[in-house]
């Protein structure tokens, strides 16, 4: 039998209806056992052992097909793996690889590579820094852009150069930099940007 009680004159409340009442607030509403989110990175990490060794390569996972790794899914990791959820939330935010929010649309990435130094690098990231309103690992004010560190993959002689969208964008010097990144501040498409006629060929991988 369900009972009632009222507090400090306030209306008051069924004890056996809060008890009985539908997760969904009516009767024969049903709640899932696990949302397709969940299911699908469980699916992701298929064949990880359970304990601390493959707590890694499993946020990596998470991070290569979504972007970055949310609260979602570091509950699915601590299940999988059978370690608790602050554990591994002090390893996801510990790196400062792994994103916890939702990317920006537009990915720029400034190659830190000898050769890349050698002609002015840090120049091109300060011009950049300068225009986007950012520093390096850091999203722009308006979100649209995230600036983060590239590492060399070997076109050194794009040398200097940053990925736009995952593609390189070489030879750059302080003034393309800057109309590079005054472009996507002004909101175009990445996929327009970047690229003279002769340079054209080049691409990251």
């Amino acid at each position: 039998m369900a009972r009632s009680y009222s507090r400090g004159g306030q209306s008051s409340w069924t004890v056996g209806a809060a008890r009985t009442a539908s997760p969904r607030g009516r009767e024969g509403a049903s709640v899932p056992l696990e949302t397709e989110a969940k299911a699908a990175i469980r699916a992701l990490l298929d064949g990880l052992v359970p304990g601390d060794g493959d707590l890694l390569e499993a946020l990596h996972r998470i991070h290569h097909t979504y972007g970055y790794i949310s609260r979602e899914a570091m509950e699915v990791v601590a299940q999988q793996l059978r370690l608790t959820p602050a554990h591994v939330y002090g390893a996801t935010t510990y790196y400062s690889d792994f994103r916890t929010t939702p990317p920006p649309p537009v990915s720029l990435a400034w190659c830190s590579g000898p050769a890349c130094r050698l002609r002015n690098a840090n120049g091109i990231r300060g011009a950049i820094e300068a225009v986007l309103g950012c520093e390096l690992g850091e999203d722009s004010p308006d979100g649209r852009v995230a600036f983060t560190l590239g590492q060399c993959v070997g076109t050194c002689e794009q040398a200097p150069q940053v990925w736009l969208q995952g593609r390189v964008v070489g030879k750059l010097n302080a003034a393309r930099a800057v109309e590079l990144a005054r472009s996507l501040a002004a909101g175009e498409d990445p996929e327009t940007l970047g690229l003279p006629e002769d340079d054209s060929a080049a691409g990251q991988g």
